[in-house]
């Protein structure tokens, strides 16, 4: 693996820093990446689809697609793996890697790994690292340690992101849809997609299916890689190896000119100092060009005693000793007392010996006849006890309230509980009576109701009452109500009445006819003759 030649800035990054460069990533090679992608999972979505519609269940096709994502997955993730160490493949490099990378990692992929909630941060491990057996559980175990969350909320967005839209596309056409005409059409196109699809819902419904797939797939292997990547630079400091890598090929170079420039000032010294002495007689040295001539003893004073010894002996230079005189000059102390001092000084330094405060506190005045002896008192106990009395007491009590409570009321707050243990009770049979009602109202409605009152036919005389209530409240708000009108719809009619006087009148005959027809109880007498003196009232009638 390459590091020089990584095309990212490597640092260590949050999970979601790691997901939006996985996502950049995709963006960055979306050609190469979607081109490969439409090639060869097209014809494989074609196929499926055709098995679904021969054989009549068109899931067949939707549930091949989705199990072979992992497949699929291999195609951004070469991409990807490739690109992001700066050599990313062509597309027909991609096409060929297909048929041969990653085939010994898949099948798991495809078994009894297939519902793995972080399938794409380790898919990276069998296809990259090519991991088996235990070394692969183990680096899987490393690897999702501190983003086994995010990875799983990233596959479960994910999937809900490619739910979404493909329902989002579904209902697309429903836009283009009239409004007038939006509730058949409704129905229409659900009893034709649900119970009996033509051949073109079905092909679309598969290319739906199939685009949501194409869309959201990439970005989720490109996420999860992404996690891949981060989660190595933790682990494995990719970003302090590259610095260290920039460091020292800088310092390569500046040492390559020192080395350089020390080898022409070494060279310069070794041939000023060491050259060959001649043989010393008396008569003058004079060189070769004889432009300059150098007495000899004035030569010998500027030799150092033992080298000019040496050199007399053997005719070899001798090398200079040097001390520690001649190396800090002016600088040289012969004790080391100020030595011991400054170090002394720096060890004194707040940084090298950090120092901390503590406040804590005390009597100002301590006695000396303190009490070691911490044991509560006994009147203390007392006291203890009685409150711990009071509160169990005061506990068993609110206990006893709470069953008392649930007993009395178990009906209304448990009815689940009610309905299971109380016995079943037979049940009524309504009592139906036949009234016969004339197909047309008389003329003197309180007439007729007061000769059937007397008759004993209660309940047809409130029936009868209650139509002609009806009729009236018809006729006064000058509309038709719609039939099979119950007594709610009729009271809402009644509050239209500009004749307030008869609206509190046929909300009391309602009343009084739902009392008798769904509770069986009747009015007295003389309440009906309240109602049919009202009735027959001017302020009542029709205006």
């Amino acid at each position: 693996m390459q590091l020089a030649g990584l095309t990212i800035v490597l640092r260590p990054r949050s999970s979601w820093e790691a997901i939006d460069l996985g996502i950049a990533l995709v963006r960055q090679h979306a050609s190469r990446i979607w081109t490969v992608w439409i090639l060869l999972t097209l014809p494989v979505a074609i196929v499926f689809g055709a098995i679904g519609i021969l054989s009549g269940e068109l899931w067949i096709s939707a549930v091949l697609l989705w199990w072979l994502k992992p497949l699929f997955d291999r195609i951004p993730l070469f991409v990807l793996s490739r690109a992001v160490f700066g050599a990313p493949p062509t597309v027909r490099e991609t096409l060929r890697a297909q048929w041969q990378w990653g085939w010994s990692g898949i099948w798991p992929w495809m078994f009894w790994r297939r519902f793995h909630p972080s399938r794409a941060m380790l898919l990276p491990v069998d296809f990259l690292e090519n991991l088996r057996g235990p070394a692969r559980g183990a680096r899987s175990r490393v690897l999702l340690r501190a983003v086994g969350s995010p990875s799983m909320l990233l596959t479960l967005i994910c999937m809900n992101i490619e739910i979404m839209l493909s329902i989002s596309i579904m209902l697309l056409g429903l836009m283009f849809v009239p409004i007038e005409f939006f509730s058949e059409s409704t129905r229409a196109m659900w009893t034709n997609l649900m119970t009996q699809p033509p051949l073109w819902a079905q092909c679309l419904s598969i290319f739906i299916s199939w685009l949501a797939m194409s869309l959201i797939e990439p970005f989720y292997v490109g996420a999860g890689f992404g996690l891949y990547l981060n989660r190595r630079t933790q682990l494995e400091a990719w970003d302090i190896e590259l610095a260290f890598r920039r460091i020292a090929g800088r310092l390569a170079q500046a040492l390559s000119l020192l080395v350089f420039v020390l080898s022409l000032t070494l060279a310069g010294t070794i041939s000023a100092r060491a050259a060959p002495l001649d043989e010393i007689d008396g008569d003058h040295t004079s060189r070769a060009d004889g432009a300059c001539v150098i007495d000899a003893d004035e030569a010998a004073k500027q030799i150092p005693d033992d080298i000019a010894g040496a050199a007399a002996q053997t005719g070899i230079k001798a090398p200079l000793k040097p001390n520690l005189k001649d190396v800090f000059g002016s600088e040289y102390r012969d004790d080391d007392a100020a030595f011991k001092a400054a170090i002394i000084e720096a060890y004194k330094d707040p940084d090298l010996n950090p120092k901390t405060t503590i406040d804590t506190w005390k009597r100002r005045h301590p006695s000396k006849d303190e009490v070691t002896d911490k044991t509560p008192s006994p009147w203390l106990h007392a006291i203890g006890g009685v409150i711990a009395t009071l509160a169990q007491s005061g506990l068993w009590i609110l206990l006893a309230i709470v069953l008392l409570l649930i007993i009395r009321y178990h009906r209304r707050w448990l009815p689940w509980i009610s309905d299971r243990f109380e016995p079943k009770r037979a049940s009524q049979r309504l009592t139906e009576h036949d009234i016969a009602m004339p197909e047309s109202l008389p003329d003197d409605i309180a007439a007729a109701v007061r000769k059937l009152w007397q008759q004993g036919q209660s309940r047809a005389a409130l029936a009868l009452l209650y139509r002609g209530a009806v009729h009236r409240l018809a006729l006064d708000l000058g509309t038709v109500l719609p039939p099979g009108a119950t007594e709610s719809q009729c009271l809402r009619y009644a509050r239209r009445l500009p004749n307030q006087v008869y609206a509190k009148l046929f909300l009391r005959i309602v009343y009084y006819w739902q009392a008798a027809a769904y509770a069986q109880r009747l009015p007295s007498g003389a309440e009906v003759e309240v109602l049919l003196r009202e009735w027959n009232q001017p302020s009542s009638a029709v205006a």
